[in-house]
């Protein structure tokens, strides 16, 4: 598991955690972040690697605002790399912006201090760029079915040969700058092209698209993140064009405008795994994400059991800077090297990026030049310098000019100056182009043309990489000769003079790709709502900014590369490409029956050595129970199988049961005998408690032990013993006029029996079980005490009378709300002063029962010589303590004085 790393301000700590966002129903894993107040938690953040923590400006100063709780979880919001940092006008006060994440305020900033947010900001990104690094993000839905069993997974390894075939996988990508418009038109054209449909007019059951946008929302300065609402709609717009019942969503990967969705047809999804999202900024400071790029890196066709590694693959969404003089194409240049150095691609036969001369810039010449500052964040939001003014558009041409001439074998073949090109020149470097271009583009044709009886170069890597988005490089002629060849049709003599094929060419850019032959116009740059190149003041020069490039592969080949005129809502034009892969993949409904069988092969030969038990009851009822009694019973079981078995006692939470072994193992043909007791409790009228019986390899059992409890004089008040005079047993008796009982007959039948044969061993020795049982039994049916069964057992330790003190004891401890109660026990602290006021503070029951206890003490204190003993045990069981109450000695001390005056 990555390490978690952290930003902090002077008022709040974003700490990133690696962690999946799928188990809650999504379809996409993605690392998640919580955001604290330092108000709210610990002025040091948690980290789990606090020795290197990524840390924004700490004097940038954001208010903390309260409605940034969380009411459940009041320190942390929980947020994934989806959300937005908005910024909004603060109508109370009109210097400063007001922050949210997650549509929760978080803060407010003053306007004038908007740089250091986004340096802020920067430092967030870069962290998330840095987290998803380290960590391997699993984006499959439930699409997979790992297999368990050693046994099934044995059989499939040497039956793989039954089930994975070659296949046809076709691949659509798509590239467009949306220019940050709503796009309502149709997606199916885009989408499906002409290739990859099949003869009847349905899509083909392999499909893997891929569609990368560049601007899907509007830039301002104050978006700062990618809006996920836009990713959300454009995902389902083209889920919507595919199909949802035959195509899924298996991934995004976003930075601020820049968005790279795939989608797979689901007999496919299963077989993409390893799925990572990689993000590099190269906009504004070197890092934010107005330009750069997004990556999406999986693979196709892994299978540890047959033993295929399947084909890696990385595709590139990118934006590039704009502008066409020298400096801008050294700005790409730069950016495409950071894109080699920060995405981590895998390894293929090529680079984005080599080496070459910069013309002296360094690295941060090459951040700033072209006014490249914290406000430029796009054209469109403070209208940036011309990228096409007429210094630019010579200096480009000439350094064009200059690379192809001294390339040509002799001056009079090479072409003239773009801007002086006409007539028989125009014609000539027409000719001279078309020979050139065409020559570049029977390389980028041959991937295009293999077939099954044909086999491409022998590769060293097995990767494909796929690179698409605005490149934004530029065609280095006049606008009016562009404009001329675009209507003869002539796009090979516009590609001779494409910044891009010039420094493919050279070797600078995008060395060992390849790019099918272009036979489409310019797809930049276009009045909107129109085919009609611009219009505007700056009647910028048609370019072929959007791209689509690949690695080749041996059973790799491109169908069709093209452009859509009919796309109106841009500036741009979509460009779509589609590509047919050869690979071995698994043929999932082979092996589903390959695994059925097996496991029902399995499932056989499991049954044969499966324990076989027979339990012989699984609901134990247990009626009339007693209060204060153990219930003994056994759960009983045989084993009827061939092998031994494996038991042991899962009980749930709170059981009151107790066993004498809790697992064991049982022979083929013996049985087994689990024993359990349980102390029945007071004030309940039925017990019921649950145990499983676990049969290690079998199913478990469910074993209910229940049974009703009958009333009992133990736990009851001492006005229920009143109002049931004859027993606890026998009911409530409805009072009438007659003489009223004044104190419960339980205690009175205790008191009259000890009181008659006081000694001087008395509440000295315990009592026994059996005879205790036999006089909570008499006293709950109301009968008189067996007294001469009690005095029989006199010469074996007195017995008798020592079980009577105990059980008396027991029942003034048990009773419900105390002899005295909690509410007078501040009278009973007052010693020798509260015996005259204890006789208002309790009910009159209390009060008699107490009077007749005192009289019986009164009376044992004459006998004994450990008065104060005895005493002190009845204060344990006569006195109700509240919760808050005090029991330090000094309080003992005056609740003995209390009981001394009380008795006299």
């Amino acid at each position: 598991m990555a390490s978690s790393l952290v930003l902090t301000t002077s008022s709040h700590v974003l700490t990133f955690h690696p962690s999946s966002c799928a188990e809650s129903g999504g379809t996409v894993d993605t690392p998640f972040y919580i955001l604290e107040s330092r108000t709210a938690s610990s002025s040091t953040p948690p980290s789990a690697n606090p020795s290197a923590p990524v840390t924004a400006p700490s004097s940038f100063p954001v208010n903390a605002s309260s409605s940034s709780v969380n009411a459940s979880s009041p320190n942390a919001v929980d947020l994934t790399v989806h959300d937005t940092i908005s910024i909004d006008e603060d109508l109370m006060d009109s210097d400063r912006l007001l922050l949210k994440l997650q549509d929760k305020d978080i803060g407010s900033i003053p306007k004038s201090d908007a740089s250091d947010l986004a340096e802020f900001v920067l430092a967030w990104r870069s962290a998330l760029a840095a987290l998803e690094e380290q960590v391997q993000v699993s984006q499959q839905a439930s699409f997979e079915d790992p297999l368990s069993s050693d046994y099934v997974t044995t059989r499939l390894v040497q039956e793989h040969d039954s089930f994975i075939d070659e296949k046809t996988v076709q691949i659509r990508l798509v590239t467009w700058n949306l220019h940050g418009e709503s796009i309502g038109e149709d997606l199916r054209p885009l989408l499906y092209g002409k290739s990859v449909l099949t003869d009847s007019g349905d899509l083909q059951d392999l499909g893997i698209f891929l569609v990368g946008l560049q601007e899907a929302d509007p830039l301002t300065p104050t978006a700062l993140s990618t809006n996920h609402a836009t990713v959300s709609r454009w995902s389902q717009q083209i889920l919507d064009a595919l199909g949802p019942s035959s195509y899924v969503a298996i991934a995004s990967a976003e930075l601020l405008g820049m968005v790279l969705l795939m989608f797979c047809h689901r007999k496919l999804a299963s077989q993409i795994t390893n799925i990572q999202i990689a993000t590099a900024g190269t906009g504004v400071l070197g890092y934010w994400g107005n330009k750069g790029s997004v990556c999406l890196k999986f693979t196709l066709g892994e299978n540890e059991i047959a033993g295929n590694p399947g084909i890696e693959f990385a595709v590139l969404n990118m934006h590039l800077s704009s502008g066409m003089a020298p400096q801008s194409v050294e700005r790409r240049r730069w950016e495409m090297s950071e894109f080699e150095k920060r995405l981590k691609l895998p390894k293929f036969n090529g680079k984005l990026y080599r080496k070459t001369r910069n013309g002296g810039k360094n690295r941060k010449e090459l951040l700033f030049q072209n006014g490249d500052l914290l406000q430029d964040l796009d054209e469109r939001v403070l209208d940036a310098a011309d990228e096409d003014d007429a210094d630019a558009l010579a200096a480009a041409t000439a350094m064009l000019q200059d690379a192809k001439i001294s390339e040509s074998s002799s001056s009079e073949d090479a072409p003239g100056t773009p801007s002086t090109l006409s007539g028989k020149a125009m014609s000539t470097a027409s000719t001279t182009a078309t020979t050139v271009a065409t020559a570049t583009s029977e390389t980028a044709t041959t991937a295009a043309t293999i077939n099954s009886d044909q086999v491409g170069p022998e590769r060293e890597f097995n990767s494909i990489v796929f690179v698409l988005g605005d490149l934004n490089y530029r065609i280095a002629m006049d606008r009016s000769d562009i404009e001329q060849l675009v209507r003869k049709g002539d796009y090979d003599a516009l590609l001779f003079w494409d910044q891009l094929r010039n420094e493919i060419k050279e070797e600078s850019l995008l060395v060992g790709f390849q790019e099918g032959p272009i036979d489409f116009p310019p797809t930049y740059k276009y009045d909107i709502g129109t085919t009609t190149f611009d219009t505007s003041e700056k009647m910028r020069i048609p370019a072929y900014t959007d791209r689509i490039f690949y690695t080749p592969y041996p059973s790799l080949a491109q169908l069709d590369y093209e452009s859509f005129m009919h796309y109106i809502s841009s500036d741009h034009k979509p460009v779509a490409a589609t590509f047919e892969l050869r690979t071995m993949l698994v043929d999932v409904d082979k092996r589903a029956q390959i695994v059925k069988r097996l496991l029902r092969d399995m499932d056989a030969r499991e049954n044969e050595s499966r324990p076989k038990v027979e339990v012989e009851s699984t609901e134990i009822v247990c009626p009339d129970l007693k209060p204060l009694s153990v219930l003994t019973r056994t759960i009983k079981f045989k084993n009827h199988g061939n092998t031994q078995v494996a038991w042991e006692i899962e009980q749930m939470d709170g059981s009151k049961l107790e066993f004498g072994e809790m697992r064991g193992l049982v022979s083929p043909g013996a049985g087994q005998s689990i024993r359990f007791s349980m102390k029945i409790p007071t004030r309940v009228s039925e017990i019921s408690e649950i145990v499983v019986l676990r049969i290690v390899n079998r199913q478990d059992y469910f074993v209910t032990v229940s049974g009703n409890v009958l009333p009992s004089c133990y736990g009851s008040s001492l006005q229920d013993m009143i109002d049931r005079p004859n027993g606890a047993r026998n009911g409530f008796v409805v009072s009438d006029s007659g003489p009223q009982v004044n104190i419960p007959r339980e205690i009175w039948k205790c008191v009259d029996y000890l009181s008659k044969r006081i000694s001087k061993d008395i509440f000295r020795r315990q009592g026994d079980d059996v005879v205790g049982q036999l006089i909570r039994d008499w006293l709950d049916d109301g009968v008189d005490f067996d007294t001469q069964i009690l005095d029989s057992l006199q010469n074996e330790g007195n017995k008798g009378f020592q079980s009577v003190c105990e059980q008396f004891m027991l029942l003034l401890e048990l009773v419900d709300g105390g002899v005295i109660v909690e509410s007078a026990y501040d009278i009973v602290c007052k010693g020798e002063d509260g015996v005259s006021l204890i006789f208002e503070a309790m009910p009159r029951v209390n009060i008699n029962t107490l009077i007749c206890i005192a009289s019986f003490l009164r009376e044992v204190k004459q006998t004994v010589i450990d008065f104060g003993l005895i005493l002190e045990r009845f204060d344990e069981v006569l006195v109700r303590i509240p919760p808050k109450g005090k029991n330090k000695s000094k309080q003992k001390k005056k609740r003995m004085e209390f009981f001394k005056a009380f008795i006299g």
